[in-house]
């Protein structure tokens, strides 16, 4: 039976022989890429056939490389390819300063572009340097790769930006190694170190032998190594030091490297005020402390050259010049320590700091960090005990000085707990020595409330000030009381002048024959009135919700039920009118007229509820079928005759045995009307409020309340007049109670008291 191969399987067996035949070169590690002809197009013409190419005779890759064929020399076992030439042996690179850089223990592919500049190196060789920072203490063996720094920035991740028109050798370490660190000015000053690849990859080096440039790529660890640390986290050498007093360490992940030329670009990654990107001469990797405020992970750029200081955990610890300037991106952790608050700190996850040095007044030079980054989302680093708090990420930005001075800010959205509820506040956070406060805005409906809040290690104080529209129609407001009182004694004239031309009223039981069941009949008729207005607009509000639903009414009993809440008084004045209808004055009369008046007092409160059911059915079938009952529970509860009526008739129920029947006293209607206060009376006291309203708004200031950390209590207060008073407990970003509280602190605003005063004066006359 013949063996059927499926599409898949052949697939599998040709990556099994591509993978078998990879493994069996001599160079086949390639540790810059694994699809060579997407990382690197130009080195394997054989095996990318026409990948560089652009058409034009040019490289994908760009620009060739200011190296030639003339600058380079190969020796040992030469093999000539279609674009260049395989070596076994050395290869001798002539730089534009005259250095030579040769490649040992060789075993490269080199090619050319046409015009014959440098296009690719690959393979193997002992790792060569050309400059007096760095030496190994012993051959170091690598794979090489050879690119322009466009190509390196788009497709590697080396931890820093190199310039895009340069080329860069980069050479892939596996196995372990030591270096020797110094600097020029001080052959003497060395620092050594080993430097171990992490488990299954590699160290990377890259390096410019024009500039000369180099970089290690070591991955992120604390510090540089080498002085045995001081375990404070300051960076100042962790980095798998061995503590040897030699000043020797293992280094097992921390980036480093110098450009003589000062080409290493340091771009923030989260803008940071006044700073912009700049080239810088050293890169070191490891966490650095700023002052004892601002402490910094990550790679640190410095556009000052390569001494003494590079070893160093404080980037300022040695002399500096005006023009100096660094920068780190990575993770920023600050240590704020505040007068008048407690200590403060939060950590910020990606951000980045750029320090620069001025020249300062004194004659000295003066150094701030400034920094940016957004604050991680966890929010246990938040003082809990004041009645704030972050709703979402802050955005932090400031400048830390080497005097120790801080300006901090924190930007976001803040929940404030008032004991009107929570409110927003949209605003930034200000961290100083001297203060921690908060300055914002709370949107409440459509007005913007400006919101300033100070934090103490005893209290929180949050003043506000209303917006601006917020002395529109308070005048109004205010004087509406004296308006509807206005009006209903104009109405009262009215109806009195009126009486006085009709009758005279006797008090007498004759008078009240005469008298009660026309009232009586107007009371039960307006009743009539009130109880049919009721029906139609609960039945027009029914009609409106079914036809919300598409649903129609079939029946309801809200009849039923608006009479049976009214039935008591038209009962108690149906009583009444039949007890003075009797025609005999006797003891039992008046015993009755008592009871009567004194069950209608008896009804001042009516509190009662009530069931409405209503039935109803859909737009197609209406009341045939499918219909449906829904009922509801209304409670009234409300006073409908004031204590003061109410006291009235209780003090007439009292009096009924003492009404003589025959011709007693006649009051006349305007003796009524002369207790009244008059219009003009009225209109004067109205002006009188509306200057005060006018007065009291031009001078209500902030508002604000205290909330005391250790109580956990709230004290209110106002500014009025400029000065501060303590008030109750309101919404201080409500108009309205704002308004009540104003009024109760000046009390010629009070329109209630005010009238009344007017109402007693009118009756003593």
């Amino acid at each position: 039976m013949k063996t059927i191969i499926s599409p898949f399987t052949r697939f599998s067996l040709l990556v099994l022989v591509l993978f078998a035949l990879a493994c069996g070169k001599d160079n086949a590690l390639e540790p810059i890429g694994i699809n060579i002809c997407e990382e690197n197009p130009c080195g394997y013409p054989d095996r990318c056939p026409d990948a560089c190419n652009d058409g034009n005779g040019g490289t994908t890759d760009g620009e060739g490389s200011d190296i030639t064929r003339d600058d380079l020399t190969p020796e040992g076992n030469v093999t000539e390819t279609e674009t260049g030439y395989l070596v076994e042996g050395s290869l001798s690179m002539e730089t534009e300063s005259g250095e030579t850089i040769t490649f040992v223990e060789a075993d490269l592919d080199v090619q050319f572009n046409e015009d014959g500049s440098l296009r690719s190196i690959s393979g193997s060789s002992d790792v060569p340097i050309s400059t007096d920072y760095f030496e190994f203490e012993a051959p170091v063996r690598a794979d090489i790769g050879f690119f322009n720094g466009k190509f390196l920035n788009e497709n590697r991740d080396f931890e820093i930006l190199l310039q895009e028109d340069r080329w860069y050798f980069v050479f892939a370490i596996s196995a372990s190694f030591g270096i020797n660190i110094g600097f020029n000015d001080d052959p003497e000053a060395t620092k050594p170190l080993s430097i171990s690849p992490p488990i299954g990859g590699h160290v990377t080096l890259i390096q410019d032998y024009t500039d000369p440039m180099f970089f290690f790529s070591l991955g992120h660890d604390d510090g540089l190594g080498g002085d045995g640390g001081t375990g404070d986290g300051s960076g100042s050498g962790d980095g798998g030091s061995d503590g040897n007093s030699d000043g020797g360490g293992e280094l097992l992940g921390v980036s480093f490297g110098v450009s003589h030329e000062g080409l290493f670009i340091y771009e923030p990654t989260n803008p940071v005020d006044k700073v912009v990107s700049f080239n810088a001469s050293t890169v070191k990797g490891g966490t650095f402390t700023f002052w004892g405020v601002l402490q910094a992970s990550g790679l640190r750029y410095e556009n000052k050259g390569f001494g003494a200081s590079f070893y160093s955990p404080d980037p300022l610890d040695s002399d500096f010049e005006a023009g100096y300037r660094s920068g780190i991106n990575g993770e920023l952790e600050f240590s704020l320590d505040i007068a008048s608050f407690v200590s403060f700190g939060f950590p910020i996850g990606e951000g980045s700091t750029a320090i620069e040095a001025v020249a300062s007044t004194d004659g000295g030079v003066t150094a701030r960090a400034f920094f940016n980054g957004l604050v991680d989302p966890d929010l246990s680093w938040w003082p809990d005990f004041i009645p704030i708090v972050p709703n979402n990420s802050l955005q932090a930005y400031g400048y830390v000085e080497d005097s120790g001075w801080f300006d901090i800010g924190l930007s976001g959205v803040y929940g404030l707990d008032t004991p009107g509820g929570f409110r927003g506040i949209t605003g930034d956070m200000r961290a100083t020595p001297e203060a921690l406060t908060l300055e914002g805005t709370a949107a409440i409906d459509e007005d913007t409330w400006n919101a300033f809040i100070t934090f103490t290690a005893d209290q929180t104080r949050v003043v506000t000030t209303p917006p601006v529209s917020f002395t529109d129609g308070i005048s109004e407001t205010v004087t509406a009381q004296i308006d509807d009182a206005i009006a209903t004694t104009e109405q009262a004239l009215e109806d009195l002048q009126k009486a006085n031309e009709q009758y005279e009223l006797e008090l007498s039981l004759r008078g009240l024959r005469a008298a009660l069941p026309g009232i009586v009949d107007e009371a039960l008729d307006i009743i009539d009135d009130a109880v049919d207005a009721a029906i139609k607009s609960a039945r027009d509000q029914r009609d409106q919700i079914l036809e919300d639903y598409d649903r129609v009414a079939c029946s309801d009993n809200i009849t039923s039920q608006v009479n049976a809440v009214v039935k008591p008084y038209k009962d108690a004045l149906n009583r009444l009118k039949n007890a003075v209808d009797a025609s005999n004055d006797n003891a039992q009369t008046r015993i009755e007229i008592e009871d009567a008046l004194r069950d209608l007092a008896a009804l001042d409160k009516i509190n009662k509820t009530v069931t409405v059911s209503i039935t109803h059915g859909g737009t197609l079938f209406k009341c045939s079928q499918f219909k449906q009952t829904d009922t509801r529970s209304v409670t009234i509860n409300r006073t409908v005759i004031s204590s003061e009526y109410k006291a009235k008739l209780l003090e007439a129920a009292d009096n009924v045995k003492y009404i003589s029947e025959a011709d007693g006293i006649r009051f006349d209607a305007q003796v009524i009307v002369d207790e009244l206060p008059t219009l003009e009376e009225l209109n004067s006291l109205k002006d009188s409020i509306e200057s005060c309203v006018a007065e009291l708004t031009e001078n209500i200031g902030d508002v604000g309340f205290i909330y005391h950390h250790e109580t956990k209590t709230y004290t209110h207060f106002m500014v009025i007049g400029g000065e501060e008073k303590e008030v109750g407990s309101f919404d201080i970003f409500s108009q309205d109670q704002l308004i009540e509280n104003a009024r109760l602190e000046v009390s010629s605003c009070n329109a209630s008291d005010e009238l009344n005063k007017l109402y007693r004066q009118a009756k003593s006359r």
